[in-house]
């Protein structure tokens, strides 16, 4: 179908479209996106969950590159999101004979067929691939890419006879098992990474992780070895809700005198010596005797970059951060275990001489680590030059409220921005949203007697839920409170999320919750946990999720410094930096009750501060909500009324 053909009233021009029908929402933001690319402007886009917002805002991005030359990034955080905008391009080739050529972009280490780096971590592996290909070492990069003259013409020769098959988008696996299996007359196949790149200088569209165009340095490699250029490009954020503070994350680092200690200890293994690892100990250590004394009760302090550097004894921290990495590679190289203290402590050394103002450096204590950190407040360093070189994007999620928060955070021209919101395709009488304002986790309010109330809430209110139930809550500590008052008064399986788990640990956990569904379990997790985003739980997987408290951050030093920098820059240092985010989070973790139209279930908000007026205007506009002290009355009403089909009352 072509929305130029009658689906879309507004559209100025043909727009491929794969499917029969489109709905009233998703047109809306079809055109909307169409507009902002056309206007070389910015679209800041609340498309909630089910909306098809993938198909609404590449299907005008894809088909206005084609007729303009230009080029698609679809950028998201998570490698688990690439599939949807995969078979969407494949779809539009199938159906209207098109020949959009894409590419499914993501890190190298997860490209890398190389076994000897099958266990290298994070930045780990990307020194110790760097330094591999350095050395003309690696025989995958050798067929892909090659080091000479001769391997570079049979490179070419190997990708030849790839390109021939290459039509679409492959997934990303299916071009690394691909590239496995092409074997060379050296045995070893080909360098799936490189191979991208190279089908990525002829790409329509490149499906890509958030930084492989929002790192300045990635990015710079990226846009080189493809030929493209920002101007000409149309970028497309995913989940964008995400973005500022991994970007802050991005910019930030930590040096302890833990990792000095596990950084001797690799140079011990080594037989080798580096005397600057006890100079910089002694710095941390001086610094924090200095700032925090042992009769304040504070653990953390503000601290300028000169009282750090002039303990160091006039030590060139430049250098000092070479011949770190120079070290970390050697230990890399000899025990490829997957990560060093050494590397950590050079990047933590080239991120310190930053000299932004927008940074601040924190000395923090515990029982037995000293940390000196550094951490961005200012996500906008990062993303202003880029969203300003752009052609146009689209930034879009299900939780992107206030939209002129995101903008002001990102640095999106005020001018260039448009800000829209969208509602629900879901049915509203196959969830219920209720607030319960007789409790509150407020720090001032917290104590032995309120958590008792809020279990017994609970109990009443997951009782009254014929199915799995997930808990979320702001913090470890006050699921650990409240959770202990819920032990024998359930009749269900109690699943508790610990802190610090291992990603075979949280996938056990889930799978057990998953498969408990017929019974129904309750899971006690936190709200800014990986529980309660990015986590689809399909059909009867979860009926009801319950949001104990405000998920709030903690007001550390860090916290407070980011509210007062956001006052200063924006006005709304309380809001942009502590509340909104909050709300974010919480309505991140209601979103996982409803995933798809069929989906039906339960949402409460437990707290009476839901329903104080900062809070309640981030909730998005079509959000209906019953206020009520019973919520066990409203939850059988609704399961009693949703099996006869009926709309749920109303008491406001």
């Amino acid at each position: 179908m072509s929305i130029g053909k009658g689906a879309g009233k507004k559209a100025r021009r043909q727009i491929y479209f794969p499917y029969k029908k489109i709905r009233a929402e998703q047109d809306r933001l079809l055109n909307d996106a169409l507009l902002a690319i056309e206007q070389k402007r910015h679209l800041l886009a609340h498309a909630p969950t089910g909306l098809g917002k993938t198909a609404a805002v590449l299907c005008p991005a894809i088909s206005y590159a084609l007729a303009e030359q230009k080029t698609v990034f679809f950028l998201t955080p998570k490698v688990s999101q690439h599939e949807i905008a995969v078979q969407l391009i494949n779809d539009l080739n199938k159906k209207f004979k098109l020949d959009i050529l894409g590419v499914d972009l993501v890190g190298r280490r997860y490209m890398c067929s190389n076994p000897f780096l099958s266990d290298a971590e994070n930045s780990a592996f990307y020194e110790l691939c760097k330094r591999l290909r350095k050395k003309e070492a690696c025989e995958f990069f050798a067929n892909a890419y090659g080091f000479n003259a001769k391997q570079r013409a049979k490179a070419r020769l190997y990708f030849n006879q790839l390109k021939k098959l290459y039509k679409g988008v492959w997934h990303h696996i299916k071009l690394k098992d691909y590239c496995e299996s092409f074997k060379s007359s050296e045995g070893s196949g080909l360098c799936s990474y490189e191979i991208a790149l190279k089908l990525a200088k002829k790409a329509d569209i490149i499906i890509a992780d958030y930084f492989h165009i929002l790192n300045p340095q990635i990015q710079h490699i990226v846009l080189q070895r493809t030929h493209k250029e920002l101007s000409e490009s149309i970028l497309i954020v995913d989940e964008a809700h995400n973005l500022p503070e991994r970007l802050r994350k991005l910019l930030s680092a930590t040096l302890s005198t833990n990792m000095l200690d596990r950084a001797k200890e690799e140079l011990k293994k080594m037989n080798a010596e580096l005397e600057e690892l006890n100079t910089l100990k002694a710095s941390l250590r001086a610094l924090a005797k200095r700032r925090l004394a042992p009769e304040q009760k504070e653990r953390e302090a503000l601290v300028k970059q000169e009282e750090f550097e002039k303990h160091m004894k006039g030590c060139d921290i430049e250098e000092l951060s070479f011949r770190l990495r120079d070290l970390a590679l050697d230990y890399l190289e000899a025990f490829p275990i997957g990560r060093s203290a050494l590397l950590r402590i050079a990047n933590f050394l080239d991120k310190w001489q930053e000299q932004d103002e927008s940074f601040i450096r924190i000395v923090r204590r515990t029982d037995n680590r000293i940390a000196l950190q550094l951490k961005a407040l200012d996500a906008s360093i990062v993303s202003k030059p880029i969203f300003d070189e752009a052609h146009a994007s689209v930034l879009m999620s299900g939780t992107l409220l206030p939209t002129r928060m995101y903008a002001d955070l990102l640095g999106l021209e005020e001018e260039r921005t448009l800000h829209r919101e969208y509602k629900s395709p879901f049915p509203q009488e196959n969830k219920l949203t209720l607030v319960v304002p007789n409790v509150t986790t407020k720090y001032s309010e917290r104590s032995f007697e309120e958590y008792r109330r809020i279990a017994k809430l609970l109990v009443k209110t997951i009782k009254a839920i014929p199915g799995n139930v997930a808990v979320f809550f702001p913090s470890f500590e006050l699921a650990h409170a409240v959770g202990s008052f819920l032990e024998g008064a359930l009749d269900r399986k109690i699943l508790v999320q610990k802190e610090n788990m291992s990603a075979k640990e949280r996938f056990a956990l889930l799978s057990e919750f998953r498969k408990s569904a017929g019974k129904g379990a309750v899971l006690l997790a936190v709200a800014a946990g990986s529980f309660a985003e990015g986590i689809d739980y399909i059909g009867e997987q979860l009926l009801g999720a319950i949001i104990v408290g405000i998920p709030l951050r903690e007001m550390d030093l860090e916290q407070k410094c980011l509210i007062e920098y956001y006052q200063h820059k924006f006005g709304a240092g309380w809001h942009y930096a502590y509340i909104y985010p909050a709300i974010t989070r919480a309505i991140q973790a209601a979103g996982r009750v409803i995933r798809d139209r069929n989906d039906r279930g339960v949402v409460v908000f437990l707290d009476k501060r839901y329903l104080w007026q900062n809070y309640a205007k981030c909730f998005p506009g079509d959000m209906k909500k019953i206020v009520t002290t019973e919520p066990e009355k409203y939850i059988a009403e609704f399961w009693k009324r949703y099996q006869s089909k009926l709309p749920v009352a109303d008491v406001n």
